[in-house]
């Protein structure tokens, strides 16, 4: 069937599905799945997401990660978590035959709701001046709600695709996990192409930043200076180690070149210092200086950098400034990980990537009406690390457009969600072979 007339027929299944396409994407908002290291609640969510993917016709698996051969002997596992209760889930739905296969791939766990103020509530799922409100909406319920979305618009289209597709829906991607994403690799769902629908912005990113957060913590010598004896502050301590750290980004991007798919952004690697805590943050009135502090940060890294090489730049970085940081050369810090180093992670070169990649564009072009964006990296850590390094599949990220991701108000934008089902339908016909009936 000619080409023009599949995605003539994606165009008005869309347009005629949009409530019921907004809807899907509300409901699983409304389904708290938040993740409470070394715990998590997406259980109930996963149920439904199975029970969706079945009632599509999907040969649906559900499974705990304790139970996949290999996983915590694995090199890439971080085994700091409690999986009792917390599936992976996955579906497949096969094509005729002959066609190259294609999995989506996103996580259940959102981060928790803050303790900011919502307008709606986080887990309201409430649709407002063409966006969808809630925790999860933008990152990242939308994009697998697109994803199932886009395979039911070519089901009711008449459309058959040739080659296999997958939606996988994993556990404790947030707050460095990725164990989940690790555990479907193991499990066999390693097609020739992967899609995680991290929220984009509608940019196809293939490759992603890496990143990590420590914990620095200072002790000090607390008290009041009566007897004329040398008092410590670890307050002082900790925020001069926090004016360091904007030094030390500053340097960090001097050192290190910049990676050739960040070339359209300035920004660069970036360092953030994420909480300081010192003192007894139960009284408001402190009558002494305080004997303790902490600080946690975030330092990005680009693909290949490593947290070893990171903590050594900033442990030269350190020792250079203490002519102008004094209290640093008396109040050192301990520096321990919070989380796992999230390796930064670009697509494998070769002709299947730039064929995959070809067909991404291509398949924009038709859902945008315009041109995509080529070669970019994303602004942010994803798990994409765990296909591109971890597995045979190598995995593109693309999701819909919104704001406030982690924070309170976290929105979608709902005409982006429609735009990325059609180029999620689009990919699967150009990638996987289709004909119409």
């Amino acid at each position: 069937m000619d080409r023009n007339v599949l995605s003539d027929r994606i165009a008005l299944w869309i347009e005629g599905h949009k409530a019921e396409s907004a809807a899907l994407a509300s409901e699983l908002v409304r389904i708290p799945s938040v993740n409470h290291p070394p715990n998590g609640n997406e259980a109930a969510y996963q149920t439904y997401f199975g029970d969706r993917l079945r009632s599509m016709g999907a040969e649906v698996t559900t499974y705990e990660l304790d139970t996949v051969p290999g996983l915590k002997e694995h090199p890439a596992y971080m085994n700091t978590r409690n999986y009792a209760g917390r599936p992976n889930v996955h579906g497949l739905f096969s094509g005729t035959g002959n066609g190259r296969s294609l999995v989506f791939s996103g996580h259940a766990d959102t981060v928790y709701e803050g303790v900011e103020p919502w307008q709606d509530g986080p887990f309201s799922g409430t649709i407002r001046d063409g966006k969808l409100f809630g925790r999860g909406s933008y990152d990242m319920k939308g994009g697998m709600a697109a994803a199932l979305e886009a395979v039911r618009c070519l089901q009711e289209s008449g459309i058959r695709l040739a080659g296999n597709v997958y939606i996988e829906s994993v556990v404790d991607e947030e707050h460095g996990g990725a164990n989940g994403t690790l555990a479907g690799r193991l499990m066999g769902i390693n097609p020739d192409m992967a899609i995680i629908p991290e929220p984009t912005n509608l940019i196809p990113y293939p490759a992603h930043l890496g990143g990590g957060i420590w914990k620095a913590e200072f002790s000090g010598k607390s008290g009041i200076g009566f007897n004329g004896e040398e008092l410590i502050s670890a307050l002082d301590a900790t925020v001069s180690f926090a004016m360091l750290l904007q030094k030390f980004k500053l340097r960090l991007n001097e050192l290190v070149k910049p990676h050739p798919l960040w070339s359209h952004t300035d920004r660069g690697i970036d360092v953030v210092v994420l909480s300081i805590l010192s003192g007894d943050t139960k009284r408001e009135l402190q009558e002494k200086l305080p004997a303790d502090g902490k600080l946690n940060f975030w330092i990005e890294g680009y693909p290949g950098m490593t947290a070893e090489q990171i903590l050594a730049m900033l442990d030269e970085f350190y020792e250079s400034e203490l002519p102008h940081f004094p209290i640093l050369a008396k109040c050192r810090p301990t520096i321990t990980p919070l989380i796992r180093y999230l390796s930064g992670s670009e697509m494998p070169a070769g002709p299947q990537t730039d064929s995959f990649l070809a067909s991404v564009r291509s398949a924009g072009s038709i859902a945008l009406g315009h041109e995509t964006a080529r070669g970019q990296g994303s602004p942010f850590a994803c798990d994409g690390f765990m296909f591109n390094l971890h597995s045979p599949t190598p995995a593109l990220v693309l999701g819909p457009s919104g704001a406030n991701a982690h924070a309170a108000d976290e929105q979608m934008d709902l005409d982006s969600y429609y735009t990325l089902i059609r180029w999620y339908a689009e990919i699967m016909v150009d990638w996987c072979g289709a004909e119409g009936e």
